[in-house]
């Protein structure tokens, strides 16, 4: 079903996972691919075979005899990294809603010059059409147990008359959110966050309370700002003196996705990122 497509197999479509995130071109996508319909017999029936890359699917088609055919081929999407929906930036229409990528339902090409086209502008799958699906036969033995880290399902309608080497992709775009510094030790000292970049301001210190009664100051970007795989961000925290702003920390750590908290600012419900940082 899956391994090296041998000379005699021709690539039939492929489907490429796009993440903003992700800011090295050969990174892994994080996410692993399970075909949940047709059958597996089926499948091997029509000639077909499908294989996993670090950031594609690709199904290819034998050369040989096989007549024409189609069919409707569904595969289950899984987040294979923990802090997937952390970094990701994803609309659920509600909590039991998952993804749903259809051909069938796919937008006009883009204009760009793309080769691909892509599989979606924004859908989810309701409740009740993911119930439909898991009382199918075959899904109910693979969704029955499902996993949290359950991300959607992509359905390709395949056709044998298609054009070979159809190439589709998804895109996800990186979860934006506010970055908020604790910075602890700060008693008496007149601080402020500094892009080096120029690009993102920060909210003046303000004292927050803090376990041990450590002196400690809040400051939170004053816009969302996307996560990244390797952040570019080049934040400095700044004394202010007498003899003007002095850098005491010269490049501050970056959010992690791992660190999210919602917290309630003037009335404003946020989603933050916690950094913490001792002096």
């Amino acid at each position: 079903m899956t391994g090296n497509a041998p000379q005699r197999w021709q690539r039939a479509f492929s489907v490429e996972v796009r993440h903003a995130y992700l800011d090295d071109f050969g990174a892994s996508a994080p996410l692993a691919w399970q075909l949940v319909e047709l059958s597996p017999e089926r499948f091997s029936e029509l000639g077909l075979m499908y294989r996993v890359d670090n950031r594609s699917l690709s199904v290819f088609r034998s050369d040989g005899p096989g007549g024409d055919a189609a069919a409707d081929l569904v595969f289950q999407l899984t987040a294979t990294d923990p802090a997937f929906f952390g970094y990701t930036d994803i609309d659920f229409a509600d909590l039991d809603s998952t993804l749903w990528f259809d051909s069938t339902l796919a937008p006009a090409a883009d204009s760009d010059g793309d080769t691909a086209r892509r599989l979606h502008m924004g859908a989810t799958v309701s409740a009740a059409d993911r119930a439909a699906r898991e009382a199918l036969p075959l899904l109910r033995s693979t969704t029955q147990h499902a996993l949290p880290a359950l991300v959607g399902f992509v359905r390709i309608r395949w056709s044998s008359a298609d054009p070979p080497r159809m190439a589709w992709f998804i895109a996800f775009d990186a979860r934006a959110v506010v970055w908020r510094y604790s910075v602890r030790g700060a008693s008496g000292r007149s601080l402020v966050i500094r892009d080096a970049d120029g690009q993102v301001d920060f909210e003046p210190a303000t004292p927050a309370l803090s376990p041990g009664n450590t002196d400690t100051v809040v400051l939170r970007s004053t816009a969302a700002i996307p996560f990244s795989q390797h952040s570019p961000r080049r934040f400095q925290l700044m004394e202010a003196t007498p003899h003007g702003e002095r850098v005491v920390i010269h490049r501050l750590p970056a959010a992690s996705p791992s660190a999210l908290a919602d917290e309630t600012v003037d009335g404003r419900d946020l989603t933050v990122a916690e950094i913490q940082v001792d002096l």
